[in-house]
């Protein structure tokens, strides 16, 4: 399944970044979030519940970050698993572009996730408007914790240590990591990583 999209938000780029690296923030926009925690650096690991038609569970998953070229992009890679319910893999790129000055942020994001077991038994249109659905409220939420946090544009980045590859091209990243991860989570693994524009 492929996703792609794009959110207008009215933060500075470096305000987003910061808030879409912040585990307790995206605990807070998914919905479903049981768990959100970092690993290391670039790592992360979920368990998010969630319900697709016929289809409830838990499911415990993991991501990270490459290619991070901060405060603009990122590749998000992501595995989770739901016993029984299935599986979901996948990619999702992330990109954000200043605008209006500086004072908003653009963020375009696609991602592709495959999922087996019992969601791969469910409906294409089903899974869709459970993703859109995620993808809504997600960026409801993260609008409200972007505009109850101070400004963080001079605040390091969390993954300024972290090896960037050259960048051969530019790759449009899912819509700043909160769609990652909702796509990820409501497509790929249930999960994940989060979306529909």
């Amino acid at each position: 399944m492929n996703y792609e999209g794009h959110q207008l938000l009215s933060h500075p780029a470096a305000d987003v970044w910061q808030a879409l690296l912040d585990p307790e923030v995206l605990r807070a926009c998914i919905a479903g979030c049981e768990r959100f925690e970092r690993l290391g650096e670039s790592e992360y690991k979920s368990m998010v519940k969630i319900s697709i038609g016929p289809v409830s569970a838990r499911f415990a998953s993991t991501m990270t970050l490459a290619e991070v070229v901060a405060p603009q992009s990122c590749t998000l890679q992501f595995a989770g698993q739901g016993g029984v319910a299935g599986f979901g893999k996948g990619s999702a790129r992330v990109l954000l572009t200043a605008q209006d000055g500086g004072a908003h942020t653009r963020l375009d994001w696609s991602a592709d996730a495959h999922i087996g077991g019992r969601l791969a038994q469910i409906g294409s249109r089903l899974i869709e408007a459970t993703v859109r659905k995620m993808s809504e409220d997600f960026f409801e939420r993260f609008a409200a914790q972007l505009a109850a946090r101070p400004p963080q544009a001079d605040v390091p980045s969390p993954v300024a240590e972290v090896p960037v590859a050259p960048a051969a091209s530019a790759r449009p990243p899912v819509q700043a990591w909160a769609r990652a991860v909702a796509v990820a989570l409501a497509a790929g693994l249930v999960y994940w990583l989060c979306f529909k524009g």
